[in-house]
Protein backbone atom coordinates (compact mmCIF):
# COMPACT_ATOMS: atom_id res chain seq x y z
CA UNK A 1 0.00 0.00 0.00
CA UNK A 2 1.18 3.65 -0.79
CA UNK A 3 1.11 6.61 1.53
CA UNK A 4 1.88 9.63 1.80
CA UNK A 5 5.36 11.00 2.52
CA UNK A 6 4.65 14.58 2.58
CA UNK A 7 2.02 17.39 1.62
CA UNK A 8 3.34 20.80 0.97
CA UNK A 9 0.92 23.85 0.56
CA UNK A 10 2.38 27.41 -0.90
CA UNK A 11 0.03 30.41 -0.32
CA UNK A 12 1.38 34.15 -2.09
CA UNK A 13 0.15 37.00 -1.85
CA UNK A 14 1.58 39.90 -3.83
CA UNK A 15 0.66 43.46 -3.85
CA UNK A 16 2.66 46.22 -6.66
CA UNK A 17 1.41 49.85 -7.10
CA UNK A 18 3.07 51.96 -9.89
CA UNK A 19 3.05 55.66 -8.80
CA UNK A 20 4.32 56.33 -11.99
CA UNK A 21 6.40 55.12 -14.63
CA UNK A 22 9.52 55.18 -13.01
CA UNK A 23 8.56 54.57 -9.90
CA UNK A 24 6.77 51.39 -8.51
CA UNK A 25 6.87 49.45 -5.04
CA UNK A 26 5.75 45.63 -4.06
CA UNK A 27 5.13 43.44 -0.86
CA UNK A 28 5.01 39.87 -1.54
CA UNK A 29 4.17 37.53 1.73
CA UNK A 30 4.27 33.58 1.34
CA UNK A 31 3.50 31.16 3.67
CA UNK A 32 4.14 27.47 3.44
CA UNK A 33 2.59 24.81 5.52
CA UNK A 34 4.33 21.04 5.03
CA UNK A 35 2.72 18.16 6.66
CA UNK A 36 5.08 14.81 7.00
CA UNK A 37 4.16 11.44 7.84
CA UNK A 38 7.10 10.81 10.37
CA UNK A 39 6.90 6.96 9.39
CA UNK A 40 7.54 7.25 6.33
CA UNK A 41 11.12 8.69 7.19
CA UNK A 42 13.94 6.84 8.75
CA UNK A 43 15.11 9.09 10.50
CA UNK A 44 13.13 11.62 13.19
CA UNK A 45 11.24 14.74 11.26
CA UNK A 46 9.16 17.36 12.09
CA UNK A 47 5.32 16.42 11.82
CA UNK A 48 5.07 20.09 9.84
CA UNK A 49 6.66 22.85 9.45
CA UNK A 50 5.35 26.29 8.33
CA UNK A 51 7.50 29.48 7.31
CA UNK A 52 6.56 33.35 6.08
CA UNK A 53 8.90 35.16 3.65
CA UNK A 54 7.90 38.83 3.49
CA UNK A 55 9.44 41.03 0.89
CA UNK A 56 8.96 44.98 0.10
CA UNK A 57 11.11 46.52 -2.44
CA UNK A 58 10.84 50.07 -3.84
CA UNK A 59 12.40 50.95 -7.13
CA UNK A 60 13.34 54.00 -8.75
CA UNK A 61 14.08 54.69 -12.80
CA UNK A 62 16.75 57.64 -12.79
CA UNK A 63 16.70 57.17 -16.51
CA UNK A 64 15.80 55.08 -19.29
CA UNK A 65 19.41 52.83 -18.12
CA UNK A 66 19.71 53.29 -14.81
CA UNK A 67 17.69 52.15 -11.63
CA UNK A 68 17.30 52.32 -7.95
CA UNK A 69 16.59 49.27 -5.50
CA UNK A 70 15.81 49.17 -2.19
CA UNK A 71 15.18 46.44 -0.14
CA UNK A 72 13.80 44.11 2.98
CA UNK A 73 13.89 40.80 3.18
CA UNK A 74 12.51 39.06 6.26
CA UNK A 75 11.51 35.02 6.58
CA UNK A 76 10.24 33.17 10.05
CA UNK A 77 9.91 29.49 10.31
CA UNK A 78 7.66 26.99 12.86
CA UNK A 79 7.24 23.55 13.44
CA UNK A 80 5.22 20.55 15.08
CA UNK A 81 7.75 17.81 15.83
CA UNK A 82 7.10 13.92 15.96
CA UNK A 83 6.39 14.27 19.58
CA UNK A 84 3.30 17.17 18.69
CA UNK A 85 5.87 19.86 20.61
CA UNK A 86 4.92 23.21 18.83
CA UNK A 87 7.80 25.58 18.07
CA UNK A 88 6.57 29.13 17.45
CA UNK A 89 7.51 31.44 14.73
CA UNK A 90 11.16 32.45 14.78
CA UNK A 91 12.73 35.03 12.83
CA UNK A 92 15.23 33.03 10.92
CA UNK A 93 16.85 35.97 8.97
CA UNK A 94 16.33 39.50 7.92
CA UNK A 95 18.13 41.86 4.87
CA UNK A 96 18.30 45.38 4.04
CA UNK A 97 19.62 46.42 0.44
CA UNK A 98 20.20 49.03 -1.93
CA UNK A 99 21.10 48.45 -5.63
CA UNK A 100 21.81 50.50 -8.25
CA UNK A 101 21.80 48.94 -11.96
CA UNK A 102 22.92 51.27 -14.58
CA UNK A 103 24.22 50.81 -18.28
CA UNK A 104 27.49 52.01 -18.96
CA UNK A 105 28.71 53.41 -22.68
CA UNK A 106 32.30 53.79 -22.90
Amino acid sequence: ARQKIFTANLSELRLVYNFNVRTFVRAIVQYRHTSRNPDAYASTVERTTKSVFGQFLFSYKLNPQSVLFIGYTDNRNGSTGADFQIVPFTQIDRSVYLKIGYAWRP
